[in-house]
């Protein structure tokens, strides 16, 4: 198993944008990412301090439109111009590690994902868009306000499933149902799992995220890791056949992997949802003990869904012109079964 390097220094600084309708339950995931310790310089872009309910003894200072918090976390007001906000973060020697915004309940969460496209360090992590499970059905079919509703669902690489406490089992089953045909593919949270919001947001960093003292051993039994390795060079097409293919009960992976048609480089994956990119890597991103030519790529997903049999079968080739039946049915353009 390779530790990948932290995710601050100079490289490049993700971006995760929150979106959800109104009253979805989005401040209750920002409050967890705020007041939890998890050894992340983590920056909030909100709205409306007001709406976000920070612990009076977790308040290091108060600046203008900033509040810093003892955990090494701010959290900053949008004011009225986001991309400035953002550069300025950016640009900061002592900026963040991560940075979230809160998309405003009436927003499309896709608009605000493409300021990470304003300032050469920033780079897209992900769309997360929160869904009550009460009433995201009935509010999709609203004549005033389905269409965003839709629109935001449609956005998202991951759906946080709140609420489901308000709904019974079969109730949330066929939400999820809904949702999945709404969103094909679409990878879903439970309300549970999302409690683990910071796992998940964090996984593939040197030192994993520590969970509060209550259940802390919850998030091994929500969250499950599937690592692939291999000494020589991937051959590209499997690899980026293989990455569409993957199940959506793998919610993220990274990785950094050598391809054969590009000797002498490597590459860094990233993965939320359904969303992807593999980019050349920048200097000194990858560990030290990671040669050149050798590819490691981590799955996370939940634990009760992901099946390791399946993803080693997707990755299975050992040569570069040798693919499993999965991938190159799909390079042929089929669809996999």
């Amino acid at each position: 198993m390779v530790d990948f390097p932290e995710r601050g220094g100079r490289g490049r600084l993700p971006l995760t944008v929150i979106g959800g309708y109104l009253g979805a339950g989005k401040t209750t995931l920002l409050n967890r990412l705020l007041t939890q310790t998890h050894g992340v310089r983590l920056a909030v872009l909100v709205n409306d301090f007001g709406s976000v309910n920070v612990d009076a003894d977790l308040i290091a200072n108060r600046d203008g439109e900033t509040i810093r918090l003892t955990n090494g976390c701010v959290c900053c007001s949008i004011g009225d111009d986001l991309a400035f906000t953002l550069h300025d973060l950016a640009d900061r020697a002592d900026g963040p590690d991560h940075i979230v915004v809160e998309a405003s309940g009436v927003a499309e969460p896709n608009r605000l994902a493409g300021y990470a496209a304003s300032h050469p360090r920033l780079a897209l992590d992900g769309i997360v868009v929160v869904a009550d499970a009460e009433t995201v059905r009935t509010r999709a079919d609203d004549k005033y306000v389905g269409d965003l509703i839709r629109l935001q669902l449609a956005s998202a690489d991951v759906i946080a499933l709140s609420k489901t406490d308000l709904i019974d089992a079969e109730a949330c089953r066929r939400v999820r149902r809904w949702i999945e045909g709404e969103v094909p593919r679409a990878r879903i949270l439970e309300a549970a799992q999302a409690g683990h919001f910071t796992e998940f947001l964090f996984s593939g960093r040197t030192q994993p995220p520590r969970p509060a003292c209550e259940g802390a051993e919850d998030h091994r039994r929500i969250f499950a890791t599937w690592t692939f390795t291999r000494e020589q060079p991937l051959d590209g097409a499997a690899l980026r056949a293989t990455i569409a293919a993957l199940p959506p009960a793998v919610i993220r992976a990274k990785g950094f992997v050598s391809l054969a048609e590009a000797p002498g480089r490597r590459f860094v994956l990233q993965l939320v949802g359904s969303r992807w990119s593999l980019e050349p890597e920048e200097a000194g991103t990858a560990p030290a003990a990671l040669s050149l030519g050798r590819s490691v790529v981590v799955c996370i997903g939940l634990a009760d869904q992901l099946d390791t049999a399946q993803l080693a079968t997707l990755f299975a080739p050992t040569s570069p012109s040798v693919f499993p039946p999965a991938v190159a049915a799909l390079l042929r353009g089929e669809k996999s079964p």
